[in-house]
């Protein structure tokens, strides 16, 4: 007689098959239904590593999709499943986890502790990949306080454990954020080599979520060039993957774009429109960085119709949220905006 429990183990693991499938290719409603399918099996189980490994990833759709609270909660749970089993590997993965919902709410100093905690406990289980994407996280982290040159190096750690496991979905990210990386520093042409290398790959293995995020640095790096027609495209693209994904996150960064692209064609009353409707979006996800990054753009406009003091109070208060949140290189740049405008 067959044994029932390891049968239902069987059937949890091929519901997380299909799961991933439905991630890459944006259903994530499909993804979250296999997942809770996954998790109805193991209802019974022992097996606390698997259920806690699947409850991760439920929580990085939910992530995705700006459903920041929901994810958290099943990170706490995976979090509280792998202490009591003493797993080292799903402890640091749910620290990972867990540092990116503090990224999101703009505390860098509790993310950067929780990243630093993953990434010992990711040595001391051996885990290339989770170590490469924790290096990953950090690099994002050190962008946005402006260290260009540790940013780099983490980045290139990260890289490099994913390429010594062959780990192509991996890697693609890293090139993508390799990518802004180069934007941030000046050199447009290596970061669109990088946005399309990702993209291309993203593009081949069906993954939706990746080439919209390719799609959407394109467009800024085209911004940034004065190609503005060539990122309405990339934009439309990108707000389309984002769309199908049910990813309100994606939605609301690419929304900051194209109102920057309505901006530089003087249709403020079309710019200030998508800014609400972006600002609506980062408010649900709870994203604070990206409120602040909005509220910027949103001051800019009111500068340019003549509207200075109500642009100094937009930008003040975005500076404080930039520097609450250690995000120096914003609040430097936030900053220059005000003095300048009182000048």
């Amino acid at each position: 007689m067959a044994d029932s429990v390891g049968e239902r183990e069987q059937h949890a693991l091929i519901h997380a098959g299909l799961a991933r499938s439905a991630e890459r290719e944006g259903r994530a409603a499909d993804a979250l239904a296999s997942y809770d399918a996954a998790l109805h099996e193991l209802a019974d189980s022992d097996e606390r590593e698997l259920v806690a490994t699947i409850m991760r990833r439920k929580g990085n759709v939910h992530l995705h999709r700006g459903e920041t609270a929901e994810a958290e909660r099943l990170y706490r749970e995976s979090l509280r499943l792998c202490e009591s089993s003493a797993c080292i590997s799903g402890i640091a993965s749910a620290y990972n986890c867990l540092a990116s919902v503090a990224q999101r709410h703009g505390d860098l100093a509790e993310a950067e502790h929780l990243y630093r905690r993953a990434a010992q406990a990711a040595d001391a289980a051996g885990e290339t990949r989770l170590t490469g994407m924790v290096q990953q996280n950090l690099a994002i982290l050190a962008s946005m306080r402006g260290d260009w040159d540790a940013a780099r190096c983490a980045y290139e750690q990260s890289l490099a454990a994913f390429d010594a496991i062959g780990d192509e979905e991996a890697s693609s990210w890293v090139i993508s954020n390799l990518g802004r990386l180069h934007a941030d520093r000046g050199d447009l042409r290596q970061a669109e080599e990088c946005f399309e290398r990702a993209r291309t790959i993203a593009s081949a293995r069906g993954d939706t979520l990746i080439e919209g995020v390719a799609e959407q640095n394109r467009a800024e790096l085209l911004i940034a060039a004065g190609r503005f027609d060539e990122a309405a495209e990339a934009c439309a693209r990108a707000l389309s993957l984002a769309s199908r994904r049910g990813d309100r996150l994606r939605r609301a960064e690419t929304l900051k774009l194209r109102a920057r692209i309505e901006r530089e064609r003087r249709d403020y009353d079309a710019a200030i429109a998508t800014i609400a409707e972006a600002c609506e979006l980062a408010a649900a996800v709870e994203d604070k960085i990206l409120e602040a990054e909005l509220l910027c753009e949103a001051g800019t406009l009111w500068q340019l119709r003549g509207e200075r003091s109500v642009a100094g109070a937009v930008w003040s208060e975005a500076l404080a949220t930039f520097t609450k949140a250690g995000a120096r290189h914003a609040a430097s740049e936030t900053e220059a905006r005000i003095t300048g405008n009182d000048a």
